[in-house]
């Protein structure tokens, strides 16, 4: 994999992808899919990976007009979800024609771990698994990459474990509804470290991210004192015997993972 264009660049986990895979030395073509961020935020994360020089942010047209051989997609329909912006996927001109029209070597799609139901729950899910049946197509290359909660810096308020954090600095907005996986959670570093191993693999499927261990999510929630009465579960299904589970190697603990994403949104919200 020595190229590849991320679909949603500066988005929660596309954007920790874009940082690991330049820190693999690997070329990124970055387009930003417009979902409404704050101009500082986008600012602030144009920063941390815009002196790298194999970083290039381009627009969707010259994405759709220029693509090269041996060039990878990732598209994060997971963030999409999570930012209540799963409409974007309905516009036929924008990220449906970019996926299923180039020559791409590789089309990996991340999706929240609920999608793997026998029934959907919402609307929004009909969406995106409308989205990904179509951009399958007569394609045999496509990786789907199923997520739980993932935590960590740069967390969107839309995360019950980041509007928590924002409510205890009087930051927060009122809470749009729970819309993550409730069974487990992963720290977005360890998550991204298995992605990139699972693309790099190159063998189209589905998998499921993990991270092996009971309770997860509560045990989160628990550090941030929040209320479990105030959670509905939300449980992925792992029946289906089509798919991988992937475990994720852990690196740090929860406390060490929540600290940091408790310290980096004090430091952005001071300014």
């Amino acid at each position: 994999m020595d190229k590849v264009v991320m679909a949603g660049v500066f988005d929660f986990v596309n954007f920790h992808v874009c940082k690991a895979l330049l820190d693999k030395g690997i070329e990124v073509r970055g387009v930003q899919i417009e979902t409404g961020d704050d101009r500082d935020i986008l600012d602030e994360k144009r920063f941390e990976i815009g002196r790298n020089a194999n970083f290039n942010e381009v627009s969707l047209e010259e994405i759709s007009n220029n693509s090269f051989d041996n060039e990878s997609i990732v598209l994060s329909a997971y963030d999409l979800f999570m930012r209540y912006k799963e409409d974007y996927l309905l516009n036929e001109e924008k990220l449906f024609n970019l996926i299923s029209q180039n020559t791409w070597e590789q089309i990996v799609i991340l999706v929240h771990s609920q999608m793997l139901a026998n029934e959907f729950g919402s609307k929004a899910e009909i969406v995106i698994d409308d989205f990904i049946n179509r951009a399958k197509g007569n394609k045999k290359d496509i990786q789907l990459l199923y997520l739980p909660t993932i935590f960590g810096t740069w967390q969107p308020d839309t995360f019950m474990f980041q509007n928590s954090i924002l409510t205890e600095m009087n930051r927060g907005k009122p809470f749009r509804g729970l819309r993550e996986e409730t069974s487990d959670a992963i720290f977005v570093d360890d998550a991204v470290q298995s992605i990139i191993e699972i693309i790099e693999n190159k063998q189209p499927g589905r998998y499921l991210l993990q991270s092996g261990k009971n309770d997860q999510w509560n045990l989160c929630a628990s550090f941030l004192r929040i209320n479990e009465q105030a959670s509905i579960e939300r449980k992925a299904e792992t029946m289906e015997d089509n798919i991988t589970i992937f475990t994720v190697k852990s690196t740090v603990s929860i406390a060490k993972g929540l600290t940091e994403q408790i310290d980096h949104a004090h430091r952005l919200n001071s300014k």
